[in-house]
């Protein structure tokens, strides 16, 4: 069963080579490399192009005008060929047998039409796992549920079956760089559940440079806004279910526009206008104490 490791990467050449590594001792060599470089100005593409000549792995490598992870993702799902994919950063790195557990998991899912792909553990380098384990294993569960019912910590390895991942692409927009995985994957939960799985999957570093370490960047929050904006308006978290975190997203949606300058007031609905009005004073008392503090 063929798998695809996509990697979205910016600038980020002094890192693949862990990942490069992790993928030559996989048990299995039934897969693809593909890199879609997000526009990077670094050494990536003669990297790429040196371990395309060494011939030791299937590797596809495309270049894009930068435009944030996110658009990286969108691009390189339409190019998948096999039947799941998993998304691994430039900087993390999968454990040797990740992928034969990827293969043996896929038999229970593949003909489960609830279910979009596999989730497992990541740790940091020294072993120290991320987060929590999951309370089950073989855990048929939604993503959301996982986080936001079940209190699951820290981040984990995502393999989606490319079939269900190509039909939820990240929300765009010009001058956006930052769409956090929540928007998708959560609203993905309306429909499917995963399978998490208590297996170690991979490593992760979480670099100075990296995405989360970039809280108060004006194009952080700017990409905040954007991505609660989109968790209003499709309701990607229903008030029966999460009645906290559905208010919650208009408290960060007004939070976030204010601190970015970038409003999507004039884009909602009348019903989230008038809950957005309500919450604005919580949210602009929040505002007030984090301005200073974004550059």
């Amino acid at each position: 069963m063929s798998i695809t490791i996509l990697t979205p990467t910016y600038n980020r050449g002094q890192y693949l080579h862990r990942l490069y590594l992790s993928l030559l001792e996989q048990n299995t060599k039934d897969f693809t490399w593909l890199i879609v470089d997000d526009g990077s100005t670094d050494s990536t593409k003669e990297l790429i192009e040196n371990y395309r000549k060494e011939n030791k792995i299937k590797i596809e490598y495309f270049y894009k005008e930068n435009g944030g992870k996110h658009t990286a993702i969108n691009f390189g799902i339409n190019r998948v060929t096999s039947p799941i994919v998993g998304i691994v950063d430039s900087d993390d790195w999968l454990t040797s047998k990740a992928l034969e557990t990827i293969s043996k998991y896929w038999v229970i899912i593949k003909e489960k039409q609830n279910i979009a792909g596999i989730l497992g553990l990541s740790a940091f380098k020294n072993e120290e796992l991320i987060g929590t384990e999951f309370p089950q294993n073989n855990w048929e569960v939604s993503f959301t549920d996982i986080y936001l019912k079940h209190k699951v910590l820290g981040d984990k390895a995502v393999f989606f079956k490319t079939e269900v991942l190509r039909n939820y692409p990240f929300p765009e927009k010009q001058g956006i760089h930052f769409v956090f995985e929540a928007t998708v994957w959560h609203e993905m939960s309306k429909k499917y559940n995963v399978l998490a799985v208590n297996d170690l999957l991979q490593y992760k570093e979480y670099t100075e440079d990296g995405i989360t370490r970039n809280t108060y960047k004006k194009d952080y929050v700017k990409g905040l806004a954007f991505s609660f904006f989109h968790l209003v308006k499709n309701r990607t978290y229903p008030f029966a279910k999460y009645p906290h975190h559905f208010l919650w997203n208009y408290i960060h949606l007004a939070i976030n526009s204010l601190l970015s300058g970038e409003s999507y007031f004039n884009q909602l609905s009348l019903i989230d206008k008038i809950i957005y009005l309500m919450f604005y004073p919580r949210a602009y008392y929040t505002y007030s104490k984090l301005k200073d503090k974004v550059l």
